[in-house]
């Protein structure tokens, strides 16, 4: 009789051949695991162009240059009426200056983007104007001496991008009349841009800073590479000086006496001027010269490092025309 396969030899045999099987996947995944490295990749070297790097070095030179050309001078706070230096929006074809820089600032889906806070905004009515420097600051910065005309112009300026600008209401609200002194857009990747913006409307429109806003901005300029800047030297706005402001006529000045020379007789003897000891004549503007001052007055001290109208401390050091 033929015996049928014994179960005990073939569950033996399966269990062995099973065993065998997984010795040997044991030890292909030994062999696989003794094999594999870790790929180690490297990032690709990011070599920027030549040209595009020259450029950059360019831009920021060019913001850095016409910011150290800019006048540093204390401002004149008195005086300011906001309903008589901006009489609101002109009106031109049927659009307002509000109308036509939302018409240049809206995306091609319909929005408007908010640089000063990165928010994209759905509705016009949403958005402010800002102007960049703003009102009160231009008057404290030179604006309390411009005409009517100057003032219509400055406050609808469309012929530089740089002065107006479409902002969400709250950011344009947080910064009313505040210069980088005591604002700066909260979104701080725009900062670099605001600050050659303002250099550039400060420098159109031939108005000053006084020394707290030139750290300010100083500090700010410290951190921006030229990458960071969109710009290009400004256009000389026209400017022109109200009536009151207008030095009065004088036979001498027709004999080619210089403007500065004429107003300085003119100026009593004890009109100081109050950024310099000791007492030199107040003069507009860098009338002043080393040349022009006496033995007795050098050096000159001035007062707050920084507040230099005559551009006598060219070191910084406080004392000015020490050679």
């Amino acid at each position: 009789m033929t015996r049928p396969p014994s179960t005990e030899s073939a569950s033996d045999d399966g269990a062995a051949d099973a065993t065998e099987s997984a010795d040997a996947g044991e030890t292909i995944v030994e062999e696989e695991e003794s094999e594999a490295f870790p790929q180690v990749t490297f990032p690709e070297a990011t070599v920027r162009d030549p040209e595009a790097e020259a450029a950059d070095r360019e831009r920021r030179q060019s913001v850095i240059g016409l910011f150290e050309r800019l006048r540093v001078q204390a401002e004149r706070r008195a005086g300011y009426d906001r309903e008589a230096v901006f009489d609101g929006w002109l009106y031109s074809g049927g659009q307002s200056t509000r109308d036509r820089v939302l018409a240049s600032e809206q995306l091609p889906d319909g929005t408007w983007f908010s640089t000063y806070d990165s928010v994209v905004v759905l509705a016009a009515a949403d958005l402010d104007i800002d102007h960049t420097v703003p009102l009160a600051e231009a008057w404290e910065s030179g604006g309390h001496a411009w005409s009517a005309d100057t003032w219509t112009r400055f406050g609808n300026d469309l012929d530089d991008p740089r002065s107006l600008i479409a902002v969400s209401a709250s950011t344009n609200r947080s910064k009313g009349a505040k210069d980088p002194q005591d604002w700066w857009p909260p979104e701080s990747g725009y900062r670099c841009q605001y600050a050659a913006d303002w250099i550039a409307v400060k420098a159109r429109w031939n108005l000053t800073m006084d020394a707290a806003e030139q750290r300010s901005i100083d500090a700010q300029l410290e951190s921006c590479s030229g990458a960071e800047f969109v710009f290009s030297s400004p256009l000389t706005a026209r400017v022109t000086l109200a009536e009151s402001s207008t030095a009065p006529e004088d036979d001498s000045s027709a004999a080619g006496e210089p403007d500065a020379v004429q107003e300085a007789i003119e100026e009593p003897a004890n009109d100081c001027h109050p950024a310099y000891e000791p007492c030199l004549p107040y003069l507009p503007g860098d009338a002043l010269n080393c040349g022009d001052l006496t033995a007795e007055q050098k050096p000159v001290r001035v007062k707050e490092i920084g507040v230099d109208p005559y551009r006598l401390d060219r070191d910084r050091n406080g004392l000015g025309c020490t050679s």
